[in-house]
């Protein structure tokens, strides 16, 4: 049976082969006219635990902005995990930090990504800074019972802009983005060479773990966490070859740099074919080739980062694992490693949306230095169907040395029908991650869990 899913996962992720540009949530635009409060009533399904949770929510959407409230309260019915609770009933986790209450303000949103200025406040869900090679496919919501709202500010000209980014208010660890300049269009913004642009991307881990040992605090065992500030930095070129009506190509180059380790490059060409029928019909694809340094990661911020910043492999952290300073430096093999990147994406806007990707990259695995064959297969759909039904599912199988390919992957299904413009009822499974440990006092061993939440339930909202 596990060998059967295993073809199917590959047979789904080759046939539909996410793309760096596309985000399944784009399509669902916050100005629609008028506004809805409404209620939603749905068991929850988490871990070995059952739980009821009653929402309250609301949509406001103006011309030019929208901002959205969300008010959430779970009773624990089925405690099979002993979760410390409140009042015999309230998981304490839902209440006991300021983000759980900054959280109830869901978004807020002022113009869209391409305006001349754009302001997001909210979730991260597969979210990219330039062309995904320092920061993408980032979600900030993959840790149980740990909401986060980031804040993502874009300023777009014809001649230069910016892109910042932070993953959390509260506080945050992310935080940076990326400016670029056109410098042909000071000159001329109708030549061809105004197709090149050039751009400069700087992020950094300001709470970013680095070593991590379990202390005796007067018998009270916990984690000592030693922190550093990481730094991955890199500059990027681009310019579009082509653009017609039906054809649109484009060739980019990015280097990077992770602080205390190694530097990579990033080749590629993205591609975008409109074609000429009555509906909108895209399709897209891109193909990157990767050159670098062995303890060098590609996406260094990718979706699972939240988890392995923590806890990457065998008990170290991601800077830990990738700083020269882990490495002991007469045996460290300078060779270049190699890598690449496909994805394709088939969109029929507004309605079907289906597409995927594959990677493969030789990383340092173990010292003395050993490299090792990682991969990752990313699938996903989106669709809205004779206004009544609708999906949106998206899957990240990773395998980073010790961590296999079908062994907890990153999941989101949600799944609607539209009863009226009133009622909906809808299912939704999501993977989260949650810290554990294992062990007595000093022999205690720390690590994230991988766990899956199930929900059935009904919506009703109300529109003016």
């Amino acid at each position: 049976m596990k060998k059967i899913f295993f073809i199917l996962v590959l047979l789904v992720g080759f046939s539909f082969l996410h793309a760096v540009d596309f985000d399944p949530y784009r399509l669902q635009d916050p100005f629609k006219k008028g506004h809805s409060v409404g209620l939603s009533l749905f068991p929850v399904y988490q871990g070995q635990n059952t739980l009821f949770e009653v929402d309250a929510y609301g949509t406001f959407s103006f011309d030019a902005f929208a901002f959205g409230i969300l008010i959430p309260v779970r009773f624990l019915l089925h405690n099979n995990d002993n979760v410390e609770t409140t009042a015999g009933v309230f998981p304490k986790d839902d209440w006991d930090e300021a983000r759980d209450w900054i959280a109830w303000l869901n978004f807020f949103q002022y113009g869209h990504k391409d305006d001349l200025f754009y302001f997001y406040f909210g979730e991260h869900e597969n979210r990219y800074i330039g062309n995904g090679s320092i920061l993408g496919a980032y979600y900030n919501s993959i840790k149980l019972n740990f909401p986060k709202r980031g804040v993502n500010v874009g300023v777009n000209t014809d001649y230069a802009g910016f892109d910042f980014f932070m993953d959390d208010v509260s506080p945050p660890n992310i935080i940076g983005g990326r400016a670029y300049v056109k410098p042909f269009s000071f000159l001329s913004k109708d030549c061809y060479a105004n197709n090149i642009e050039i751009g400069a991307t700087y992020l950094l881990d300001v709470f970013s773990p680095y070593d991590i040992e379990v202390e005796n605090n007067g018998g009270i065992y916990g984690r000592d966490i030693d922190s550093v500030v990481d730094v991955v930095w890199g500059i990027d070129i681009s310019m579009k070859f082509v653009s017609t009506e039906i054809y649109q190509m484009r060739f980019y180059t990015d280097f990077n740099t992770i602080s205390e380790a190694g530097s990579g490059f990033h080749f590629g060409i993205d591609h975008s074919f409109d074609l000429p029928t009555e509906t909108d019909i895209k399709i897209k694809s891109r193909w990157e080739y990767r050159l670098m340094e062995a303890n060098y990661i590609p996406q260094y911020f990718n979706t699972f980062y939240d988890v392995e910043r923590e806890y990457y492999r065998n008990g170290e952290t991601k800077s830990f694992h990738v700083g020269s300073k882990a490495i002991d430096p007469d045996s460290f093999n300078l060779d270049w490693n190699h890598g690449y990147y496909l994805d394709l994406v088939f969109d029929l806007t507004g309605t079907f949306s289906v597409g995927g990707s594959f990677e493969h990259n030789r990383i340092y695995a173990d010292r003395p230095i050993d490299v090792f064959n990682s991969y990752q297969v990313n699938i996903f759909t989106n669709a809205r169907l004779f206004e009544k039904f609708g999906i949106d599912f998206v899957m990240t199988f990773q395998n980073v040395v010790d961590k296999d390919l079908k062994e907890a992957p990153f999941f989101k299904l949600h799944v609607m029908y539209f009863i009226n413009e009133y009622f909906t009822v809808g299912f939704q499974a999501e993977s989260r991650w949650y810290l554990r440990s294992r062990g007595i006092g000093l022999n205690t061993e720390y690590y994230y869990d991988s766990s899956a939440f199930y929900s059935l339930g009904g919506y009703g909202a109300f529109k003016f």
